[in-house]
């Protein structure tokens, strides 16, 4: 998040309130990474009281006012506000005896359709990331069991198989391009009843023919 808007503010002539207020964002997502870091992404949250959440929420909108109206001060105030919220969830947290977040191994890829797909070790790692890093938009989680059940279904042990012979070897994904150029022949062939026809091709000379070739 930082990065992305560090390139939105690196523009010339720049805007001095969004240098300002991009400065100020930068010290918040520091803030919140750390508490996520430890406890987990929006868990303390649903675990205090609903008063101590409605703060929190307080706080949140008031750094979308200021920004709004673009004042520096008011934006100074309420984000420094919220750092404090995240300090004060941290020691939540932290008196309550809240178990931290264990040591997830894992691996995420944003897919095509915007989705994310995410690889766990096993079904311990898998709740475990449910558990912790809850996240808004549709996503996947695979445990290396799962992917053994897909891939060694039939057509992925065909992939397999040539990966294991060809190293090196990926998968892409395959578009058809254009038309085969029969799409608009009509298809006057019944093949669920015999044919009627004449005789097309007399088989018997053909190996004939075949058979003088060879001697």
């Amino acid at each position: 998040m930082a990065t992305k808007k560090l390139l939105e503010t690196d523009v010339y002539p720049s805007d001095r309130f969004k240098v300002f207020e991009h400065s100020l964002m930068v010290e918040m997502e520091t803030a919140k990474m750390e508490h996520e870091k430890a406890w987990g992404i929006d868990r303390v949250i649903d675990l205090v009281d609903a008063e101590f959440r409605r703060k929190v929420s307080a706080q949140r909108e008031r750094i979308w006012e200021a920004s709004q109206a673009r004042d520096e001060e008011r934006l100074d105030r309420a984000i420094k506000g919220m750092i404090a919220a995240y300090r004060a969830l941290t020691r939540w947290a932290t008196e309550a005896g809240i178990e931290q977040m264990p040591k997830i191994d894992c691996m995420e890829h944003r897919m095509g359709d915007g989705s994310l797909m995410v690889i766990v070790r096993d079904k311990q790692m898998a709740t475990w990331y449910e558990q912790f890093r809850k996240a808004s938009g549709a996503r996947s989680i695979w445990t290396l069991a799962e992917l053994e059940v897909v891939m060694t279904g039939p057509t992925l042990k065909q992939v397999r198989d040539i990966k294991a012979a060809i190293p090196g070897t990926t998968m892409v994904p395959v578009t058809p391009q254009g038309s085969s150029g029969f799409e608009d022949m009509p298809n006057d062939i019944d093949i669920s009843k015999p044919f009627k026809g004449g005789k097309l091709f007399d088989t018997q000379a053909a190996e004939r023919a075949r058979d003088e070739r060879r001697t």
